[in-house]
């Protein structure tokens, strides 16, 4: 076994040339790498190799040989997407101690994205310092899927606007602050497993996702921006709170439905031309808990 180790070492290290160095993070300068023919001897032996067809180049060779000894990942290996700042929020489920959650961002992935959740977690957003999710609570929780967090609080989120118009009368109209934030942030990351944060894609809302499982649905409107380090316990916990169902899935809603005689749009239709208020807000998946974040900032900023 040892006899066999040592083989594949010494060919590692002789058909390779920056590769077996960097892999090691060896400053050596690289060696000279001899033909393969003339060292047949410091192969590894062919039962360890895979067809040859596979073996397209020195570097698959070298990195086979090393994966073997537990140097390197294997070849085909993904490398995991480099983390450059992170995030620390305590968050609070109901009336239960805030517990840490350190999310690691991307920020050669996202630019724009990561610096503006990470100035929303310190309050350090440029000419505009109110701003942070400190306070704001989750939204909208989806099992398994998603939730939703990062609402401003008490409005902080939108301003108002008034104009004279041409009649001579004010006119007031709602403005979405995030509308200043817009960006060209791209990158290719799918939301393929849990304990991811993305946020809306070319920016203009401050919310952001975090996932709870496997949801590349979101790839189309969203951005992976970083990923959980730590406190996945809290995301599990996140994700188990009771939640408003679709009026659908309740028990009578259920019923309606099942004889075709249930319209979700033509009861939202009637809310809002009746005027009621909470047709203005989708509650469908609002926790019955509330997930509040506590407490935010940027590692190292605390």
């Amino acid at each position: 076994m040892v006899h066999g180790a040592v083989l594949l070492l010494l060919a590692s290290s002789t058909f390779c040339t920056c590769y077996s160095t960097s892999m090691l993070h060896s400053t050596a300068a690289p060696a000279i790498v001899p033909r393969e023919s003339a060292l047949p001897h410091l192969l590894p032996p062919s039962h360890l190799l895979p067809p040859s067809h596979l073996l397209s180049s020195r570097r698959q060779l070298c990195l086979i040989s090393l994966a073997a000894l537990g140097l390197c990942p294997p070849v085909g290996a993904v490398e995991s997407t480099k983390i450059t700042g992170r995030v620390q929020m305590d968050i609070a489920i109901g009336s239960s101690e805030p517990q840490p959650l350190v999310i690691g961002l991307y920020g050669d992935e996202a630019p724009e994205s990561t610096k503006l959740f990470s100035g929303l977690c310190s309050n350090s957003v440029p000419g505009a310092p109110e701003l942070g999710y400190r306070g704001s609570v989750a939204q909208r929780v989806e099992r398994g899927k998603q939730m939703v967090l990062g609402r401003l609080p008490a409005g902080s989120g939108q301003t108002v606007e008034r104009k004279l118009d041409t009649t001579g009368y004010v006119r007031s109209e709602l403005v979405n602050r995030a509308d200043e934030f817009l960006n060209t942030d791209a990158n290719t990351l799918s939301h393929d497993r849990a304990g991811l944060v993305s946020m809306r894609r070319g920016g203009g809302e401050f919310e952001f996702v975090l996932t709870s499982g496997p949801n590349p649905g979101l790839d189309q409107s969203r951005i992976v921006i970083g990923e959980v380090l730590s406190g996945m316990d809290v995301v599990v916990a996140m994700d188990a709170v009771p939640v408003r169902k679709p009026s659908k899935e309740n028990e009578l809603g259920a019923l309606v439905a099942a004889i075709g005689a249930y319209d979700e749009s033509r009861y939202a239709a009637v809310a809002k031309a009746g005027g009621d208020p909470r047709s203005r807000i989708d509650l469908t998946y609002r926790p019955l808990l509330k997930i509040k974040i506590i407490a935010c900032s940027v590692a190292g900023q605390r």
